[in-house]
């Protein structure tokens, strides 16, 4: 069975604290309400589609741990049966939810569709403890933000992590409506409409310029600058790092966009400052919510830099991905540092990587047995930040600007609204050399010969195109 949403419609309210309510414009709604103790209490309205071959009687949904979901109604406004329980993953048997069956009155045949809406409550909590110790989401007055990522509101999901990963998703848009005591600034991506003050309380409305992938809703009393289409939303602490981060987003944009080619759409971008340690993200459409290191010391802007380059990724079409683009955001983030801030330091950071990924072989043994392709059905996607750096690395000083960039460029330009994977990249790497990369990308992509010459002592300098191994 395979459900998904068709699109995402999004209605939150939260109470005491702060009260909001976004209304998308597509089918999938969510409201929430919470009390001074940080209770929640919410409905959200999916419509999905049965996507499989076979006829469906039962929606699987996942929400947090400390959620319960307190009734479900169909299209027709009747209640429907379920069940739900506190539940591990198979595949990561340290993260709980609340898992929910709900029992279709009858079959949903393949390519039909309904209308479900659930009201739940409970509390939101994050999910440090499973080793994501970015996910810190709570409801406080210091901090607020409301994801995905801490299932604080019930999505379509099984109990087995990598099934959800590789489940077809759609994009959605939405206006956000969100009231909160006028001491609070609600930062989102896509356009502020507007924002109204009364009673001591501002109103806040956002509406998407384009759909967007994820929806994140940081509340915190933000001060707020602009310019040339990006906005940065700021802790007030960080009033000064604002305006540098404003300043080098700005720069940033331009200077991608001459590597790379135009983005297809005029900027209009979100920059959210949110604690360090909960987990940067970054979309055009959705947003970037930066850590606040990146505010406070220049030597952490190429974690902003690392988001900026996202921006100029076509969707990833490979399920599971080996998430390659991590790996070039990484070596890009670096690039753009030199050119942006002077930073020298591009040949010790790649053996610094090398290095690291030599001595800690013993705990990480997938290093040296999967190859970078495979990370994605392996689970070790961790790695394709370091392996995929160095890869794009040997890359660009083989292949120089012009040929990288073209290629880089070019797969975004060709692919930016259908999407492409993996080996579309690597095809036009290939086309944009003046040697033949098959066996760079054999020892890179496909096997793990690249770990074992490190190993044996080679030089990485040695395992460039130029030089790379042919037995």
């Amino acid at each position: 069975m395979n459900l998904v949403p068709t699109s995402s419609r999004i209605a939150v309210a939260l109470v005491l604290l702060f009260v909001v309510r976004v209304t998308p414009q597509q089918p999938e709604r969510l409201g929430l309400a919470t009390t001074r103790d940080g209770s929640l209490k919410g409905s959200v309205m999916h419509e999905i589609t049965n996507m499989s071959e076979l006829p469906a009687t039962e929606v699987p949904l996942n929400v947090g741990r400390l959620l319960t979901v307190i009734s479900v109604r169909g299209p027709d406004g009747r209640s429907l049966e379920f069940e739900q329980n506190v539940a591990v993953f198979t595949d990561s048997p340290r993260q709980q939810v609340t898992h929910v069956r709900i029992r279709l009155p009858q079959a949903l045949e393949p390519g039909g569709q309904t209308r479900l809406t659930l009201e739940y409550g409970g509390y939101l909590v994050g999910y440090t403890e499973t080793g994501s110790l970015y996910i810190q989401d709570r409801i406080h007055e210091d901090f607020s933000i409301l994801r995905e990522d801490a299932f604080a509101w019930p999505a379509l999901g099984t109990l087995t992590r990598s099934v959800n990963w590789v489940a077809p998703r759609s994009d959605f848009d939405f206006v956000a409506r969100m009231n909160v005591p006028d001491r609070f600034t609600v930062a989102s991506g896509g356009t502020l409409v507007e924002r109204t003050v009364q009673n001591g309380r501002a109103t806040f409305v956002y509406a998407s310029v384009a759909p967007v992938p994820f929806l994140n809703l940081p509340i915190a009393e933000f001060g707020m600058t602009e310019r040339a289409g990006v906005r940065v939303y700021f802790l007030p602490e960080d009033s000064v790092g604002a305006q540098r981060v404003l300043e080098r987003a700005v720069g940033g944009l331009a200077l991608l966009e001459s590597w790379f080619g135009p983005l297809g759409v005029e900027p209009d971008l979100a920059v959210m400052e949110i604690p360090d340690m909960w987990g940067s993200q970054a979309s055009l459409t959705g947003g970037i919510i930066q850590t606040a290191s990146a505010f406070k010391d220049v030597r952490y802007m190429s974690q902003l830099y690392h988001e900026l380059t996202h921006l100029w990724n076509a969707p990833d079409t490979d399920r599971p991905s080996a998430r390659w683009n991590e790996g070039l955001a990484t070596y890009l983030s670096r690039r753009m540092a030199a050119r942006l801030d002077s930073w020298d330091g591009m040949e010790k950071y790649a053996q610094d990587i090398v290095t690291g990924l030599l001595e800690n072989a013993g705990r990480t043994p997938e290093v040296a047995a999967v190859p970078f392709g495979r990370y994605g059905e392996a689970g070790v996607t961790g790695l394709s930040y370091r392996v995929g750096f160095l890869m794009f690395y040997l890359l660009h000083g083989s292949l120089g600007d012009e040929a990288f960039d073209a290629a880089v460029g070019g797969h975004y330009q060709a692919h930016r609204e259908t999407g492409g994977s993996f080996e579309d990249l690597l095809a036009r790497l290939d086309a944009a050399a003046d040697k033949d990369l098959t066996p760079f990308f054999r020892d890179w992509v496909h096997t793990t010969a690249w770990y074992d010459r490190l190993a044996d002592g080679a030089s990485l300098s040695e395992l460039g195109p130029s030089s790379t191994y042919s037995p």
